[in-house]
């Protein structure tokens, strides 16, 4: 009797010792389980970010791309933009260059209408007062009683000039040849000086087949120009 619950006793220790081993062995499973899914769920989270971090990474330098493609776009429009200021600035000097020339062959041209208009005026060469002259070198003294000041763009105190690139010369000019009717064009002049006053002047002139020799006497009155006084056709060139 003894005997038989002995074995009993060691049937149910197995048993129990069984049955806590595979309880042990489920507790070990699950722990692996569980550690396991812990485990691919940290590498998991881990590639996830890895690849969002990669992901943005793009975004940054299409960002960075963007934005220097923006300042790029922002210095050719600067540089066009000072360009057109630049272009804009010599067209305006160009107009301006332009508009003053304009004003200055404005300026001759009316002018040279004048001379035309006063010479029209004294085209009746029957009022001519013509003289004999007995000075040496003198054929005869001429005078017009309707000759007018040839105009002037001088203004302020007159300073008379025998600088040929002066304006005061170029009016000089103009009333020689408005005295002796010969073009400007076809006109040689001899020589322009001083008459005993800074306001008279006398000039020598001729057509350029050297025809005949005249010399003028001006005068400048204010405001108005040079006007002819007096006019000699000479027997020979003095001044050639």
């Amino acid at each position: 009797m003894s005997d038989y619950r002995t074995r009993l006793d060691k049937r149910s220790k197995k048993k129990t010792n069984n049955i806590l081993n595979i309880m042990i062995g489920v507790v070990v499973l699950l722990i692996l389980i569980v550690g396991a899914t812990i485990f691919l769920s940290d590498g998991k989270d881990k590639n996830t970010a890895s690849n969002e971090v990669v992901k943005e990474e793009p975004n940054k330098d299409t960002s960075s791309n963007d934005e220097n493609s923006k300042d790029n776009v922002e210095k050719e429009d600067k540089q066009d933009s000072s360009i057109n200021e630049n272009e804009s600035e010599d067209e305006n000097d160009n107009d301006n260059d332009t508009s003053s020339n304009k004003d200055n062959e404005e300026d001759s041209s009316a002018t040279e209408e004048k001379s035309e208009e006063i010479a029209s005026n004294v085209e009746d060469k029957s009022k001519l007062e013509i003289e004999e002259s007995d000075e040496p070198n003198v054929k005869k003294s001429i005078v017009h009683p309707e000759w007018k000041p040839i105009g002037t763009e001088q203004t302020g105190e007159h300073v008379s000039q025998y600088d040929d690139s002066s304006i005061d010369w170029d009016e000089k000019v103009k009333a020689l040849s408005y005295a002796t009717g010969i073009p400007e064009g076809n006109m040689t002049v001899w020589y322009i000086e001083g008459n005993g006053s800074p306001q008279k002047s006398i000039g020598t002139v001729s057509a350029k087949d050297n025809s005949t020799v005249y010399r003028v006497y001006l005068q400048w009155i204010d405001g108005q120009g040079w006007k002819p006084t007096k006019m000699q056709e000479l027997v020979e060139n003095d001044k050639d």
